[in-house]
Parts: C-alpha cells; structure tokens; sequence
C-alpha cells in the first residue's frame, strides 16, 4: 500500500514538472511561429527532452524554409518530423511533401537552387506587374537547365505568360518545345492540349484540328470532347468575324455613297472629313485618356481599346460629316443613322475583343471574378 502511494506521489510530481516545460514549449512555439522564427523552431524541436511540440515545430520550421525557398533547409526539417514525429497525420503530410520537394530538385539536391530561382520568379507572372522581366529571366533558366525535371511545366507556363502578353507564336515554340521534353505521361497529355488549344486561340484552326486527329488516338474521350467543342466555337466565331468585315465593308460604301450625297461633291466630302465634327472633338479626348490608362496594363488588353476607341471616333467623325450643315434631320433619318453607326460600333467592337481571344479572358473574369480574370 504504501509503495502504490509512494508511485502515485512520484507520477504526480511528474507530471507537475513536466506541466511547465509543456506550456513553456507552446508558448514558445507560437511566438517563433508568429515571428517566422525559423531558428527558434528548430532550436525549439531540437531540444531534450522531446515535448508535444518537438515535431510541430520541425513541421513549421520546413514550411516557412520552403516558403522562402530554402528546400535544402526545408528536407532537413521534414526529415527531423519523420524521426520524431508521433501524429499520423503530421508524418505523412511531411513524408508527402519531402516526396514533393525531392521530386523537383533531386534526391541529392542537385536542382535546389533552380528551384528556387524558379519559385523566386514564378509569381511575377500574375502579379500584375509587367511580366516580361521574369518571362524573360525563366526562359534563360530553363536553357541553361534544360534537365531541370519541372522544366516540362515551366516551359507551359512561360508560353502561357507570352500568351497573355499577345505572342502567340511565341507561346506556341515553348509548347512545342515542352513537348519534345517532357516524359511523364500526365504532363505529355496537358501539353499537347495546350498546344490544340494555343493554335485555336492563334487562329490556326487547321493546324489545331491536324493535331486534335493525332491526339484523340491517346487521349481521354471526354478530353477530346472538350476540345473538339472549342475548335467548333472557334470555327464559328471565325463565321462570326467574315460577317462582321462584311457588314462593316457595306457600311463603309453607305457612308462614303451618303456623304457624297451630302457634300456635292467628292472633294466636298473630302474637306467635311478633314474638319473634325463636334462629336469627335467630344470623344477625342476621352479616348486618349481611356487609351493611355490601358497601355500601363497587358499590351492585349491595350491593343483591344485602342481598337475600339479608334473605331468609335471614326464612326463619330464620319457620322458627323455626313451630318454637318443640315439645319433640320427627320426623325426617321436621324433614327436610321443612329442605327447605322450603332450596327457599326458592335461590329467593330465585337472584331476588337475577338482579335487575340481577348473574348476569352472577358468570358474568364466574369466567371472567375477580377482578381482571377
């Protein structure tokens, strides 16, 4: 009886002394997470003897290394969760991601620092700065290394980056070259997708329905399907621009036909044009402002309102030509030229937005909303 008093004595003076140290490591374990301690941690889950916090703080101490893109110092640290890890969970996530880290820059770390200068330099692609520095800074990593093993994806996003910044062509090298590179299946397939989808966006529907052929002996129906149903849109939105260049070419031959009605005689209608109207001289302005806010963003999206203010001032000045010195406009005839010049708007506007898919990254943000768009 008396040594069963004594061992309950004895666990209990334990377990009060061990109590301290306990709280004392989770106190010190939030502050060094909160401050990004990485040191502390390490120090923290290196010390003896182990506390409940010893693996917790190895798990952040790689966390925040690989956040910073230390990997070698991140491996050290999931190594040290695997040792000593008692959650499941903790040790398999930590098991997951040194598979991860490894995957990317070699069992014996051979491409850690190419890692890193990847991950440095990977999220100025959609900062929404100018990407063109760090496309340019990636292109020469991935030729400098081009056994690099994520080079494969590397190279899709640099042609996703100049395709955004209206290079198509361009893209389109980086994902042929990809292409010829890559050796995982899983990345073979999402490449050559890109590549079908690339020639859509790039107009060369021919191209992308010779590759589609070749890719649909491969891939996943649902795959193809998907595709095939861009390629059908494209094709149809092709349709849709002939439309619009002949409905803008009539309209022009209205124009000039109605303003040399108007004017006399052609070298009337010419000195018309060469004043420019109160409704130009309205929109002018307004335009340039629009025009030169645009062209501190992505030159694609530039490119389009510049398109479209261009095309809004000459219906306006053209439009206000055919109008000018006429006291009195029937209602009829003003509502017929309003219309005309409303038909010729759309259609140009419609032809802006088409030109360079910029149709499909409006149709994107307003499913994804702006920060994604």
């Amino acid at each position: 009886m008396k040594a069963a008093a004594l061992a309950a004595v004895l666990v209990c003076a334990r377990v009060a002394a061990a109590a301290p140290d306990a709280r004392d490591a989770s106190t010190r374990f939030r502050e060094a997470a909160a401050r990004g301690d990485i040191a502390a941690l390490e120090q923290l889950g290196g010390e003896s003897p182990l506390t409940l916090w010893s693996d917790d703080a190895w798990a952040e101490a790689a966390r925040l290394a690989a956040k910073a893109n230390d990997f070698a110092r991140a491996r050290v640290d999931l190594e040290q969760v695997i040792a000593i890890g008692t959650d499941d969970q903790l040790v398999r996530r930590a098991k997951n991601e040194l598979a991860r880290i490894t995957g990317f820059a070699g069992s014996g770390g051979d491409w850690i620092a190419v890692a890193a200068e990847h991950e440095r330099l990977a999220p100025a692609l959609t900062a929404g700065s100018d990407p063109k520095p760090a496309l340019e800074r990636l292109e020469a990593l991935v030729r400098a290394h081009p056994r690099y093993p994520r080079a494969p994806m590397l190279m899709v996003a640099i042609a996703q980056g100049w395709e955004r910044e209206g290079e198509g062509a361009r893209a389109l090298g980086w994902l042929r070259q990809a292409a010829t590179v890559a050796s995982e299946p899983n990345d073979k397939l999402r490449i050559h997708a890109e590549i079908i989808r690339a020639s859509i966006r790039a107009g060369a529907l021919a191209d992308a329905e010779r590759e589609l052929d070749t890719f649909a002996h491969t891939a996943p129906p649902g795959l193809v399907a998907n595709l095939r149903g861009e390629l059908s849109r494209a094709e149809l939105r092709r349709t849709l621009r002939f439309i619009m260049w002949g409905v803008l070419a009539a309209l022009v031959v209205v124009a000039a036909i109605a303003l040399r009605r108007a004017a006399g005689s052609w070298c009337a209608a010419l000195r018309r044009l060469a004043r420019p109207p109160m409704e130009a001289m309205f929109i002018v302005p307004i335009g340039a402002v629009v025009v030169g806010f645009a062209l501190t963003g992505n030159p694609l999206i530039a490119r389009t309102v510049l398109a479209i203010v261009i095309a809004g001032v000459a219906t306006s000045w053209i439009s206000g030509a055919i109008l000018d010195g006429r006291p009195h406009v029937k209602l009829s005839r003003a509502a017929s030229h309003a219309a005309l010049a409303l038909v010729a708007l759309v259609a140009s506007v419609y032809l802006a937005v088409d030109r360079g898919h910029v149709i499909d990254f409006i149709i994107e943000t307003w499913h994804q909303g702006h920060e994604r768009g």
